[in-house]
Order: C-alpha cells, then structure tokens, then sequence
C-alpha cells in the first residue's frame, strides 16, 4: 500500500536560494529536451536532404531513423549489464537502442560540461524531471491526457528525488545535495513504510516536502466483485446545490470563490497599481498569492469531506459524464442579417455561468470521490447525463415539463419531489444498468424531517409537562395540559408537531 504524507519544510535562507535557482535550471532543460522530442519527431515527415527542421541542417537518412523519438544524446547502448542499476531479464533479447528518455538522460554529461551551471543540480533531480516529460509524452499517446506544454516559470515550481535517497530523522530531513533541513513533523511516520520518491514543491507560502510511503505488509482494499454489490447511489451536481444524492441528501455550494471575490479584487487593484519590478509590487503580488492559496485550500478541504461522504454512502456511486469544457465554450458570434453588425449573443451573461462552474470544481469533486471510493473498494461510474433532469424517476417519461424551477411535477404519473433529487434517482438507475445489475436495490431515503427543512420543532410532551418548559403561545397551553392527561393514562410520551 501506498500513501503520501506532505510537511512544511523550514530551509535557511541559502537553501531557499539554491531550490529556487534548481527550479529555473530544470524549466529550461525540460522545455529544450521537449522541443528537441517535437522536432526529433517531426523529422520522420520531412521531405528533402536535411533532417533537421530547425536549423535545416543535411545528415544522413540512417540518422533519421535511427533519432525518431530524440536526437539528444546517444542512441546506442553499451553491452555491459555490470552498468546498469536493473539486472537485464534473461528471456528478452539484449536491445542496443535507447529509448528517448534513456538517450536524452546520456546528455546529462555533456550538458554540464557545456553549461557549467548545471554541476550544482543533484544528478537524479534531472533524470527525474526527464522521466516526467516521457511520462507525459506516453500519456498523451495513450490518450489519457494532452500534449505535453513548454513551461512557463510560473508553471514550474516542484522537483523529485529518486527513492531511497532521502531519510528522515526526527524533525530532520536529509537531502541530497541541499543537506540537513528542518520541517513542521505535523504527523509521525511509521517506522514499517519505506521513504520512496520525495517531491519538494515551492508554494506561496513557503516550501513543502511530500513523501511516497509504501508497506508492502498493508495490503490494498480489493474493489469489490459486481456481485457483492449491494446499493447504488446517484450524484446530480449544480450550481445552487452542489450535489444532490438519490438518498435525498442535499449539499449546498458554499460558493468559495464568492466568499473571497471582495478581498481578492482589492488585493488585485492594490497590484494593478505598483510599479512593474518593484519591490512593493512583490509584495502584494505574495499576498494575492496566498490568498490564492487559501481559496485553493478551502475548497479543497470541502470537496475532500463531501467526497468521502459521498463514497460512504453506497456501493455503486453513479455520476453524470457531464461535458463540463463544452459548458464553458463562448457563445457563437450573432451578425444582424441586414447590416453585418454583431449583435449581443449572451456571452455577458454565460460569463457568469461559467465562473459559477469553475468555482464549483464538478470535475474535482469526482476525482476525489473516485479515490476515496478505491480505499473503501466501492465503484464510481459514469452514467449518461442526456435528458436525467426532465425524465421521472418512476415511469421514466421525458418531458420539458416535467421540471419547473427546482420541482419535479411528471406530467404522466404525478410523481413530484425536488428536482435535483429526481434527476440523482435517474442517474443512479442508469448507472446499475450500466454495469449490467438494474436491479441493484437503491440506497435507502431519509425520512426523518429536519427542522431547518420543514420550519418547525418536535417537542416531547414528557418535557412540555416540567414547570418551566411550557410554550410560549397561550393559545397552546390548554391543548399541552390536556395531552398530558393522556400521557399520564396511557404512559406513554408521544412527540407531536408544535407547527399547527
């Protein structure tokens, strides 16, 4: 089993320079190996006697082939196991060709000797920003994510360590090259898990260390068989509401990025206003940053405790597959037919709409539900979000209609409820017939009425009857005294609705 358990470091201030002068050295070896990756491959397309697109530079057509993935580095190896860190496995032929991450890292030599600079950064720091950009380059052809981007400076703020090359000792770590650090020890760490990659990352409030921890003694929470099921339950996400269950659980959004709209946009204004490369413009841009940070961290914490009551709730968690970057697409250009002028399109008001998405992280509260499910071996599906608001949840009849505002009317069977709710019992349906169990029971509703739901209190009239606990209202009063009568017959303490 896996974990990872994240301390604030306390470095001296040498230490702060060195990691920030690191994290300028590795950006622009990332972006110039990238583009060495883009042009090595492209040259496979090329047309004509040179091989090189950017300086258009003539070499031989075996060179072409030979450098297809990159053209950093050498692309042969040298037969000799005795080099290696990993033994060679005994029934796969010996292959001389690197990989490109393999022949962009036997560069590494060369590009200190070429940029001096360079020495001062730890030697497995490297290998492992590289690693990272083949990880990239694999995912992207894969398709699990997109193409890999140059980094900005502002986009790049974190470097690795290899595994088993740091250690800890109290509220010490030891690093590579940077030397003995002290951190905030918020947690103890088991002395059973074993220290494996060490991720340090720069944030606006100072510099953290995350450990990956791994005890192979602890196993990993199986997911359960199709058969063990036993509930399903539906996730409807919204703007007002930002998730209703099939239960009839309802969590507001707390509209975070709202909360703290005010205080960041006098933070942005008093920014706006300094002198480019000042130090008082360094300033406020810090402040703005962690305030930045702190609307991170509060959604963050939010969506981590809704999650893992959502994941609790069922065995079978069904969430829309909502197209959330076609939701915030702009809006097609209006041109008035007899003039040619544009016209207004409600872009103004879908501007809105698409910060209230943003702010509301639909895609990010699915993330971590899906990993908090995983730990407790419960299923998180995708079900088909078409029309899931306008159909009813009991005879399954589509219409417009059927919803008006935030009810649920069906204009079939009279079914009614809250409409956010009915359309969470739909997707639930869809998902345990998505994973071929439609008769997978539902997870049970509350029933119980709350009191900030229905507006008005139980009260036992056991308490009613004690001096000094009668209502208020007079009107009421002989009505109390004359229940208690009953009470005291029949012995029993019934609750009634004090509502009227």
């Amino acid at each position: 089993m896996e974990t990872v358990y994240r301390f604030k470091l306390i470095p001296s201030i040498r230490q702060a320079e060195t990691m920030a002068s690191w994290l300028g050295m590795l950006r622009g070896m990332v972006n110039y190996n990238l583009a060495d990756r883009i042009d090595s491959y492209s040259q496979g397309f090329i047309q004509g006697n040179f091989c090189s697109l950017r300086f258009k530079a003539e070499a031989c057509p075996l060179t072409c082939s030979v450098v297809r993935s990159a053209s950093n580095g050498h692309p042969w190896k040298q037969n000799k196991p005795t080099l290696r860190r990993r033994k060679p496995k005994l029934d796969q032929p010996f292959n001389p060709r690197r990989s490109a991450y393999e022949m962009q890292s036997s560069g590494l030599p060369g590009l200190k000797q070429s940029r001096p600079w360079y020495q001062a950064v730890n030697a497995d720091v490297l290998q492992q920003a590289l690693r990272h950009l083949d990880t990239a380059f694999n995912q992207f052809f894969q398709g699990k994510s997109g193409f890999p981007q140059f980094k900005r400076r502002n986009d790049f703020n974190s470097f690795e360590f290899k595994p088993k090359t740091v250690k800890v000792n109290g509220n010490h770590i030891m690093l590579p090259t940077l030397g003995e650090m002290r951190f905030f020890k918020s947690r103890d760490i088991p002395n059973s898990w074993e220290i494996r990659t060490v991720t340090v990352t720069q944030k606006a409030d100072g510099w953290y260390a995350s450990l990956l921890l791994r005890d192979d003694s602890v196993p990993e929470k199986p997911k359960k068989a199709v058969a063990e099921l036993q509930s399903v339950n539906g996730v409807d996400r919204g703007i007002t509401k930002i998730a209703a269950m099939a239960d009839g659980t309802v969590e507001l959004n707390p509209h975070i990025g709202k909360r703290y709209q005010r205080r960041l946009g006098i933070r942005q204004r008093r920014l706006s206003r300094k002198k480019k490369g000042s130090a008082n413009r360094a300033k406020v841009r810090q402040r703005v940053a962690r305030l930045h940070q702190k609307i991170r961290r509060v959604r963050t914490d939010f969506q981590w405790k809704l999650a893992r009551r959502i994941a609790r709730s069922a065995d079978l968690i069904g969430f829309e597959d909502l197209n959330i970057k076609g939701m915030k697409q702009r809006c097609k250009p209006k041109q008035d037919p007899q003039t040619g002028r544009y016209i207004q399109n409600g872009q103004t008001a879908k501007t809105a709409l698409n910060k209230a998405i943003s702010d509301a992280s639909w895609y990010s509260l699915r993330v971590k539900t899906e990993h908090q499910a995983r730990k407790l071996g419960n299923w998180v599906v995708d079900a088909p979000a078409h029309h899931s608001s306008q159909e009813c949840s009991e005879c399954h009849y589509i219409s417009p209609g059927n919803r008006v505002g935030e009810k649920f009317i069906c204009e079939s069977c009279g079914h009614h409820e809250d409409a956010d709710v009915d359309a969470a019992v739909v997707i639930a349906d869809r998902a345990r017939v998505k994973i071929g169990q439609p008769n997978l029971p539902m997870v049970s509703r509350e029933v119980t009425p709350k009191p900030e739901l229905t507006g008005c209190k139980e009260s036992s009239l056991a308490l009613v009857g004690e001096p000094g606990n009668r209502p208020g209202n007079p009107e009421r009063t002989a009505a109390t005294v004359q229940l208690s009568l009953f009470e005291l017959v029949s012995g029993e303490s019934p609750s009634i609705s004090l509502c009227g």
